[in-house]
């Protein structure tokens, strides 16, 4: 059947184009009434797949589907009605139906009923002409969402290319990181170290490192940038190159006491002249493998801890301050003799909730969690796995909140 115009339009009456898809002319009361009245220029088709032409569709306001042989919507088969509401949205058109036995849902999928509004047909001309109108007046609302809407497609997708050029770029600072930790941790007579290495982002704030000096003295520390993830992770590398164990002049060098590395660490901080929100912490130590003198020294770090052959701990007090902030710093150095079985433990503050329970500050005394206590009863290497173990089972190990960093020195029992 083809189209064709019907009604002329008075020029005094906001008129509304309408696409009446109808098997007949016998249309429903109310809506001949308005077309008869000039408040709408219908165009004809009898078929939903008549209906598709798009040069048809972008000359009407909306559509309306009646058919009053018909006792209910059967005359629309699903897959028709499924199709023009594709056809439907894509020119941002809403359609109405008029059916004459429906209790104000279509019997379609809910995909079709979002795109059709079904009233009965004797209802009156006044309240189609008002849905109608509605239609007409947020036509350009929609239009203006739909362009909102692939502005954001596309301002998600952008931003979406970002994010994986951002995580691809922080793998990559990640493993480069690590490639400057350890490979291997020595074993130096009757000396084995072992480590613990948790980041709480990709990059880390922490580094550590354990190195031979000489034939029979060995440095290490442990370092802490402020926070974690980029920023810290590049404070971090400065850190592992400023710090310098020996000091080399001519044919001779000097081991350097503790104390004096983190002094000329804290030096070349400060000549950095980093904001004040950055700045480091450190403990840094020396062995020296014939006599077992172990001296260290901290700056700002939590204090390194003691295990006696027995397992029992202790901190090992020393003061010093914050590496970066202050010049002319001074980090007092302690010498202790690590006894056969002994070990010596660094690690940095997020681990601390972890190996004390309790600090009570006022009398100076430290309460060390029961099952830290059991951990470093056993070899070093195998109480860095069981304090992973731990860590990994313990509530918020997806997201740490800190990075979590361990360094244990032992010596082996006789």
């Amino acid at each position: 059947m083809s189209r064709l115009s019907v009604q002329s339009v008075s020029t005094e009456t906001e008129v509304l184009r309408l696409l009446v898809i109808s098997a007949s002319r016998d249309l429903p009361a109310p809506l001949n009434e308005l077309i008869q009245n000039g408040r709408l220029n219908a165009v004809y088709v009898e078929s939903c797949s008549e209906a598709h032409n798009p040069s048809l569709l972008a000359n009407v306001d909306a559509v309306v589907l009646c058919d009053s042989a018909s006792e209910d919507l059967s005359a629309f088969p699903t897959n028709q009605m499924q199709f023009l509401a594709d056809v439907l949205i894509s020119h941002r058109l809403i359609g109405i139906v008029l059916s004459s036995n429906t209790s104000g849902a279509a019997p379609y999928d809910d995909d079709i009923n979002d795109v059709f509004v079904v009233i009965p047909q004797d209802t009156s001309s006044d309240e189609l002409w008002g849905r109608l109108a509605m239609i007409q007046k947020y036509r350009p609302l929609l239009h203006k969402i739909e362009e909102q809407v692939n502005m954001m497609q596309r301002l998600g997708n952008k931003l979406n290319q970002q994010f994986v050029e951002v995580d691809q770029e922080l793998r990559l600072a990640a493993r480069l990181q690590r490639d400057f930790l350890p490979k291997t941790l020595p074993e130096v007579g009757d000396y084995r170290f072992a480590a613990l290495y948790l980041p709480a982002s990709w990059v880390s704030g922490d580094v550590y490192d354990v190195r031979r000096l000489d034939e029979a003295h060995i440095g290490i520390y442990l370092a802490d940038a402020v926070g974690h993830g980029v920023a810290a992770g590049l404070l971090t590398m400065f850190v592992k190159q400023a710090i310098v164990g020996k000091k080399i002049q001519d044919d001779q060098y000097v081991i350097l006491d503790p104390g004096e590395v983190l002094a000329n660490l804290n030096t070349e901080l400060k000549l950095q002249q980093l904001p004040n929100c950055q700045f480091a912490t450190a403990c840094y130590a020396v062995i020296d493998t014939q006599n077992h003198a172990l001296g260290f020294s901290r700056a700002g770090h939590p204090y390194p801890i003691h295990i006696s052959t027995d397992g029992r701990c202790s901190e090992l007090r020393t003061a010093g301050g914050l590496l970066g902030i202050f010049e002319n710093e001074t980090f007092p150095s302690k010498t202790i003799v690590l006894e056969p079985g002994e070990k010596f433990l660094m690690y940095s503050d997020g681990l601390e909730y972890t190996i004390i329970s309790k600090r009570i500050r006022e009398r100076g005394e430290v309460k060390f969690a029961p099952e830290f206590q059991e951990m470093v009863r056993q070899p070093a290497q195998i109480c860095m796995e069981r304090l992973i173990e731990q860590l990994d089972q313990s509530k918020g190990s997806i997201e740490r909140h800190d990075d979590m960093t361990a360094l244990i020195i032992e010596r082996l029992p006789a």
